[in-house]
């Protein structure tokens, strides 16, 4: 209700980096609340039309499972790194199709291929960011150990657009205390989790600074990437106050894709707040980005202006 109001909501990231999120159950039941998320993997699944699916991270309430059965999978067998998630997925699922396995799905034993082949890898991994959550090494592991497969989603990428700096009035400071208990303070170089962020900030159109196809053999050598990013037109002399991120995916042929900037999805976007600076009379404004995705703890640089964000 709060974020449907149109100003901005935003909360600042921990400057240390840190261990990937370990989702309470209460929050992972929001994304299964997400109705547009969740109905473009179900359009996705049932697309496929597959006999035998393997889910990478079922979560406590294995919505994806029962979607691959609802589609026609007669044999479903789902990975969940949490113990209790695990469990509890276990109750919730049909024991004599779906097996539940506990553990990262780099160490857990799948069954034999004789018994069990999956036609399509399924996995709701993707964060407000295309490798946020570890989804490019999971599904470079994935297709190393059961590959060439077909995965939902297939490709993800991160975009990035320079934006006028972003100022709240204190009205909106007002709002995000008494929405979540903190007065928002915008400090260069810190990175803030953001909704309703004003389109008419936006400097110029969005470019990708990371991609990834999942579905590709090659995979595992796209997991580091450095873009050079050039924005050009941008008026002379305007000041570029921050860095809007997102992501899209394209989970499946004939499915449309989901784009966090323009979905209305539980996704939000990053705001990274740069030092102020001015752009000069060429009208360019360049980035570049760098990003190691090899292992689930993904590493980032972002160098914008004099503001290195990492």
């Amino acid at each position: 209700r709060i974020t449907r109001k149109g100003f901005p909501v935003l909360l600042e990231m921990p400057q240390k980096p840190g261990q990937r999120p370990n989702y309470s159950s209460d929050f992972l039941y929001t994304l299964v609340s997400d109705r547009p998320r969740m109905d473009a993997f179900e359009k996705a699944i049932q697309s496929h039309k597959a006999k035998s699916v393997l889910e990478v991270g079922c979560g406590p309430w294995a919505p994806l499972v029962k979607m691959a059965l609802k589609s026609g999978a007669t044999k479903v067998v789902a990975v969940e790194a949490n113990e209790m998630h695990a469990e509890m997925a276990r109750r919730s699922v049909d024991k004599a199709s779906v097996t539940i396995l506990q553990g990262l799905f780099s160490e857990v034993e799948l069954p034999p291929k004789e018994t069990f082949q999956p036609e399509v890898v399924v996995g709701e991994l993707l964060g407000y960011l295309a490798s946020e959550e570890g989804a490019p090494a999971i599904f470079a592991d994935v297709q190393d150990r059961c590959g060439p497969v077909k995965i939902v989603p297939r490709r993800a990428s991160s975009l990035l657009a320079p934006t006028a700096p972003l100022q709240l009035s204190l009205r909106d400071r007002v709002r995000n205390w008494l929405a979540h208990g903190w007065w928002p303070k915008l400090r260069p170089g810190h990175l803030y989790d953001i909704r309703n962020f004003p389109k008419s900030l936006e400097l110029a159109p969005a470019q990708e600074w990371e991609a990834y196809d999942f579905e590709s053999p090659t995979l595992r050598d796209s997991l580091v990437q450095r873009r050079s990013l050039v924005f050009d037109e941008l008026p002379a002399k305007s000041e570029v106050g921050g860095l809007l991120l997102w992501m899209r995916t394209d989970l499946a042929e004939g499915v449309d894709a989901l784009d966090t900037r323009e979905d209305d999805t539980s996704w939000n976007l990053y705001y990274l707040h740069l030092e102020p600076c001015r752009v000069p009379e060429s009208g360019s404004f360049a980035v570049k980005t760098f990003v190691d995705a090899s292992k689930e703890d993904v590493v980032y640089r972002i160098e914008a202006g004099e503001t290195v964000y990492e």
